[in-house]
């Protein structure tokens, strides 16, 4: 008997539609990447050397850390932003679309009236849709492309709602104005969540903080007395026919076992507090992209 098992082909245009900067910047970051871990690689395995040890093999892993996931981190941050201002603006158009076909106005001239109306960064997206009608495009084409361009569920599962309701008949009022109540319903969901899991996140950034601290307070006191209690003993020495030596702790090895330690802690803290935050994996990576470069600063001046 055999089992057909479907599986889900991975696909970039799923989660950017027709936006291919992100596969530049992608390109581009992570070759950056690569280039600084290998680095780092050859400064441990001792095949390069930097003049006066200014920078070491671990600094440039972390650069490379840095490379990978800050320029898209940001990047989609600022697409996440612009989405959500679409978002916010919707609503108000879809009831101006409904007080207008309430009053008498077919869809198309709605859209074509509502589209030369102020409504931020809503308001590029409704030209283009004016446009395409105004081409003979069918208003639920127009729409389906409308949902393509902004790619966020919200909106798309607004967009089917709408087309198959235009398509079965009905109050064509009444079902713009129970899309807006249904975005202004999901608007009101999403703060709420983020209020409750803020302070989550919150504990998450104050933990990293607290261990970044306790860090710097063990190295100032515990092993400072250490390395000064190592300057003042013998190297070695010789008791009856055995010789022995006293190994030293080295401040470096030290330095460096401890960043190791805070910035898997940054790392692993900013991308679940960022995601807890707000829902989004490049919220996360912008949080810690934020820590490792605040980490990489403290160790590099406070050590």
């Amino acid at each position: 008997m055999k089992l057909s098992i479907s599986t889900k082909k991975y696909s970039l245009n799923r989660y950017y539609g027709k936006d291919r900067k992100i596969l530049m910047l992608l390109a581009i970051s992570l070759t950056l990447s690569i280039i600084l871990f290998f680095i780092g690689i050859l400064i441990y395995a001792g095949a390069v050397k930097v003049s006066g040890n200014i920078l070491t093999g671990i600094d440039f892993i972390t650069f490379g850390l840095i490379t990978a996931i800050g320029p898209i981190g940001f990047y989609n941050h600022t697409k996440a932003k612009k989405k959500k201002l679409i978002e916010e603006q919707l609503p108000d158009f879809l009831r101006e679309i409904s007080s207008s076909t309430a009053s008498g106005m077919t869809i198309f001239d709605a859209i074509i009236t509502s589209s030369q109306g102020e409504h931020g960064e809503l308001t590029p997206e409704l030209e283009m849709m004016a446009s395409q009608l105004t081409w003979g495009l069918p208003v639920d084409e127009a729409l389906e492309n409308f949902a393509k361009r902004v790619n966020t569920p919200a909106i798309q599962r607004i967009v089917i709602t709408i087309n198959k309701s235009l398509e079965i008949g009905g109050n064509t009022a009444t079902v713009f104005e129970a899309a807006a109540r249904e975005i202004d319903q999901v608007k009101l969901v999403e703060q709420q969540r983020k209020a409750e899991m803020s302070l989550y996140a919150m504990v998450i950034f104050i933990s990293f903080f607290v261990f970044l601290a306790v860090i710097l307070i063990i190295d100032k006191t515990i092993f400072q007395a250490i390395f000064d209690l190592q300057g003042k003993m013998p190297t070695g020495g010789t008791i009856g026919n055995l010789n022995f030596g006293i190994t030293k702790v080295s401040p470096a090895a030290i330095k460096e076992v401890f960043y190791v330690f805070v910035l898997v802690q940054s790392t692993g803290g900013g991308l679940l507090g960022g995601f807890m935050m707000d829902g989004k994996l490049s919220s996360g990576v912008r949080f810690a992209f934020a820590l490792i470069l605040i980490s990489f600063v403290i160790f590099k001046f406070l050590f």
